[in-house]
């Protein structure tokens, strides 16, 4: 059974956790990669992010409102399959008393 637990990240948190390369991923999804269930269409103007959650599966789940419509969207960035980020992750949660 899996231990982890949600954990709200701040700007800084998320900063530690990502590399250059998933920055740069974290920054297209929140620019142009997240579907709108409301415009029923890519995020044209983007994401006005309000929550990064690290799930218990070390996953990253973005919640914020579609700047087009307004809509609430999130996304899920699956870095938990990836052996190096899930490491870090964990290191993370222990360095916060997470764990």
């Amino acid at each position: 059974m899996n231990k982890n637990h949600e954990i709200k990240l701040n700007q800084f948190q998320l900063n530690v956790l990502l590399d250059e390369q998933e920055k740069a991923a974290y920054d297209y999804i929140v620019q142009e990669g997240t579907y709108c269930v409301h415009c029923k269409e890519m995020c044209s103007k983007g994401v006005d992010v309000k929550e990064n959650v690290l799930n218990e599966m070390n996953d990253i789940l973005i919640k914020g409102i579609c700047k087009k419509c307004k809509g609430r969207v999130s996304r899920f960035i699956e870095y938990g399959e990836f052996d190096e980020f899930r490491e870090k992750a964990l290191r993370f949660r222990k360095s916060i008393g997470a764990e």
